[in-house]
């Protein structure tokens, strides 16, 4: 798989989150966020930990 490659899975995934994001989001408040609401709440220093935290524990647990 070359670079362009890579990087066009890792753009799919994460296009995939976002459009997950935007479901949720329109579901709970019956209006679709906005790319800059949802790039707001990424930023959010509460959000950035839980990824992390996420992401460590999967780390910790692949099977997961």
């Amino acid at each position: 798989m070359t670079h362009e490659e890579c990087g066009h899975v890792y753009t799919s995934q994460i296009a995939t989150a976002i459009d997950t994001i935007r479901r949720y989001v329109s579901e709970i408040t019956s209006q679709m966020p906005t790319d800059a609401e949802i790039a707001k709440a990424l930023n959010r220093y509460f959000v950035l930990k839980e990824i992390c935290e996420h992401i460590e524990m999967q780390r910790n647990n692949p099977e997961w």
